[in-house]
């Protein structure tokens, strides 16, 4: 039997429509991971927010999506996508560009550089309804950023 290697997408994001068709490739990805319709649903609006706030934040960027393979589970290991979208904008506020895996999901674990957490925020406020959506859909999400220089957002979800 031939393994077929996991699938992968990269492109430039520049447009707000472009949240479109990477929402869609994701969900693809997602369902080839064998992840659950709910869990590609989740994927794909954590997806269009990143891809949206890339281009209306940060001037446009890029957006890579790839199924990964964690073999560090018991029996046999989990599949997951990783989404990771790059923009070259203002960046973030380093407090808030700090934190790491935040949220309340169970299967994140303690942060390397931070151990703060996500708090509600209205919207202009730091991390807005948007950023906030993604932290709760997704299983970990982390945050680099450099003001004026730019900006990663590195998002997983689990199987």
């Amino acid at each position: 039997m031939t393994q077929r290697s996991p699938p992968a997408f990269s492109i430039p994001v520049t447009r707000e429509e472009d949240r479109f068709a990477c929402a869609a490739e994701g969900a693809h990805i997602a369902r080839w991971a064998g992840l659950s319709e709910r869990a590609q649903h989740e994927l794909a609006i954590a997806i269009a927010e990143l891809v949206s706030n890339a281009v209306r934040h940060g001037g446009g960027g890029s957006i890579s999506i790839r199924a990964i393979r964690d073999d560090t589970q018991t029996g046999g290991g989990r599949w997951g996508v990783e989404v990771i979208v790059r923009d070259s904008g203002p960046g973030l506020d380093p407090k808030l560009a700090l934190l790491e895996e935040v949220g309340p999901k169970s299967d994140r674990g303690p942060s390397s550089s931070s151990s703060a957490r996500l708090t509600p925020r209205m919207p202009g406020q730091g991390l807005g309804v948007g950023l906030g959506a993604v932290h709760r859909l997704m299983s970990s999400v982390i945050i680099r950023s450099s003001p004026g220089v730019s900006t990663e957002i590195i998002a997983v979800k689990w199987k």
